[in-house]
């Protein structure tokens, strides 16, 4: 025992005399802790190389069609006539808060309308100077009144016309609003330059693009079913000079059918017929082969298309 606790006892007199041979006693066992900690690695790289996020982060994009839209002239106001109330534009904001703003924000313009239970947002309180997405302003409100607030259940009241929403939104400001910000000059002049209210506006009519591809269906209706019955009755004619012209010359059956159907000029004569296929040849379903046909070709290809169409 006395020879072990003095075997200690020089090493350390050792260490303490040469310092690096701390390190040569750790040695070996940083060999094994790194030895250990490679083995762990290696066994799961698996997990260590799984990452959670996907590669490419999921489309939220919200596509949403066009809403039906009545043409409409909007006249041209000036603008410095409606900046301040008056009786009148009061009387008729009035008129239309009840009409349209009543049943979600209030009577009284503090929101709870009869038709806003479920909104989410629910519909502002007109009395909280809190949380205006848009400001107090007069041009604020005529701005949210044109545009909405999406995705809110705030629609855009585009069927008004400039003066009527001046109307409602100075109803909105003097009836509800505390202390409601007040514009410069410039505020006004910019939304004048934004919505052309000095100008006046023609605004077309607008529908929804499925319901526009629906009626383009439909009113070309007849003529794709003519197209179909030509394409459909064409074999009938293989014994026929015109029928081999035609394959020779067309790239594109249907098109060239629809292309003779759409454009019935070249009926008139034959002549007509050959400057309306060699001048839209590649777009009409043709080829190049069509001018190199002789005379009595370009016959007989007539002839064909005159009995098919």
């Amino acid at each position: 025992m006395k020879d072990y606790i003095s075997g200690i006892k020089n090493k350390i007199a050792g260490v303490t005399q040469n310092p690096g041979a701390v390190f040569g006693m750790l040695y070996p066992y940083i060999i094994v802790v790194g030895i250990i900690i490679g083995i762990y690695y290696v066994q799961n790289l698996e997990n260590i190389s799984r990452q959670s996020v996907p590669p490419v982060l999921s489309d939220t994009t919200i596509v949403s069609d066009l809403q039906v839209k009545n043409a409409m002239d909007v006249p041209p106001i000036n603008i410095m006539d409606v900046k301040n109330s008056t009786p009148e534009l009061l009387a008729e904001g009035e008129k239309l808060y009840k009409t349209n703003c009543a049943s979600c924000h209030g009577e009284n313009g503090v929101g709870g309308g009869t038709a806003s239970m479920g909104l989410n947002p629910a519909p502002r309180n007109f009395t909280s100077k809190d949380n205006w997405k848009n400001g107090t302003k007069l041009s604020n409100i005529y701005t949210t009144l044109q545009e909405g607030l999406p995705p809110s259940a705030m629609i855009a009241y585009e069927f008004l016309l400039p003066q009527q929403k001046f109307a409602l939104a100075h109803f909105i400001r003097t009836s509800f609003i505390p202390n409601p910000a007040a514009d410069s000059d410039g505020d006004l002049q910019a939304l004048d330059a934004t919505y052309n209210l000095s100008v006046g506006l023609q605004l077309p009519a607008q529908i929804p693009v499925k319901s526009a591809s629906f009626l383009t269906i439909e009113e070309n209706k007849s003529v794709n079913n003519r197209i179909d019955t030509v394409l459909s009755t064409i074999n009938k004619y293989k014994t026929e000079n015109g029928y081999s012209v035609f394959t020779k010359v067309v790239k594109n059956k249907k098109i060239a059918i629809s292309f003779l159907t759409n454009n019935t000029g070249w009926k008139q004569n034959e002549n007509n017929f050959v400057s309306v296929v060699i001048n839209n040849v590649n777009q009409n379903g043709f080829n190049g082969f069509v001018f190199n046909l002789k005379n009595d070709e370009w016959n007989s290809l007539y002839s064909f298309m005159l009995k098919l169409i």
